[in-house]
């Protein structure tokens, strides 16, 4: 017996971790239906979500683990990708990379907000009033030669009026000039107000159409690439910018209204239920294996497991315990 105790209490736990290596396998090879009553399940799971919401008791744990996260990582100038799980990778990739057209009209509802159609405003008129400014540039040199040869032609006929018919020629296509210039500016406003909505449109049209699909997802992929090449410190600052905290205050509110509903338990259980007879024979382990998890979640929570096992046998409640169990 104290040959015993004393390999359970071994600092290293080599027996405790083998323990627990048998916990964990025998959970991942029992069908999911068998581990536990939905009923039980969906119980452990009310109260759990009740006591996350509760007061601030959640809010200021998310607030002090998002304040440690960003003291660690403001400064960190290592690329996400150096730290990205080979695992998530692929996984991450293939479901990027599924090619699908979103329904036009709702594209088209989701696209036609006043900050996008502020933007398309601002493209098309920034495009057409450089546009128009080239134009200026040859019609200003077509006009000003016009003049000048209106001006030498006219020398032999009128001899010393030639220069003031000059200058009344510049100044008639200086007039002309302004007025076609004002003329354009206004075109250009009246044709933008009437194409924004229409551009919004073909916009909408473009990334629904089944023609498109490949090129948005290599989108995707590049956004990711793009992510995954940038500095953590630099994501954090980014991520800082849209007030995390508020989308904690968004998420929790909605876990309160959705738990203070009559029927929650009764549907949850009946969720769980569903999901376990879907289930059927399939056990933990074998959809582990099916994502690719199974060998990193066995190890993680061996290790879990074995260290909780570890913290007990040093505590004189399971001295008690033992010599309980081993008494005459």
């Amino acid at each position: 017996m104290d040959k015993a105790l004393k390999r359970l209490k071994d600092p290293e736990g080599r027996a405790l971790t083998a323990l627990a290596a048998l916990v964990v396998d025998q959970a991942t090879a029992t069908p999911l239906k068998s581990i536990a009553h939905p009923r039980w399940i969906a119980s452990q799971l009310v109260t759990a979500l009740e006591a996350l919401t509760r007061g601030d008791l959640a809010r200021g744990f998310v607030e002090r683990r998002v304040e440690a996260g960003r003291e660690r990582l403001s400064d960190e100038s290592r690329t996400l990708r150096e730290v990205w799980p080979p695992e998530v990778d692929g996984p991450m990739r293939e479901m990027l990379s599924h090619q699908w057209s979103p329904d036009e009209d709702m594209t088209f509802r989701v696209l036609d907000q006043p900050a996008m159609r502020a933007l398309v405003a601002d493209v098309l008129t920034t495009m057409l009033t450089r546009f128009r400014k080239k134009m200026k540039g040859l019609d200003s040199g077509f006009l000003r030669g016009f003049g000048g040869r209106a001006a030498r032609r006219s020398k032999g006929l009128f001899g010393g009026v030639a220069g003031n018919l000059q200058g009344l020629a510049e100044n008639v296509v200086g007039v002309v000039k302004d007025e076609v210039e004002a003329g354009l500016d206004e075109l250009v406003r009246e044709f933008v107000e009437g194409a924004t909505r229409d551009a919004v449109r073909g916009i909408a049209s473009y990334i629904a159409s089944p023609e498109h699909q490949g090129s948005f997802a290599d989108l995707r992929i590049g956004v990711l690439d793009v992510v995954l090449d940038t500095p953590i410190g630099d994501l954090v600052d980014e991520l800082d910018k849209s007030r995390p905290m508020e989308l904690v205050d968004v998420i929790l509110a909605g876990i309160r209204a959705a738990i203070s509903e009559e029927d929650f338990s009764e549907r949850t259980e009946a969720r769980i239920a569903q999901i376990l007879d879907e289930a059927g024979d399939g056990t933990l382990g074998a959809w582990l294996d099916e994502v690719g998890l199974r060998d990193v979640w066995a190890q993680t929570t061996t290790e879990l497991v074995a260290q909780r096992l570890i913290a007990v046998v040093q505590t004189s409640a399971f001295d008690a315990w033992w010599a309980e169990l081993h008494a005459d």
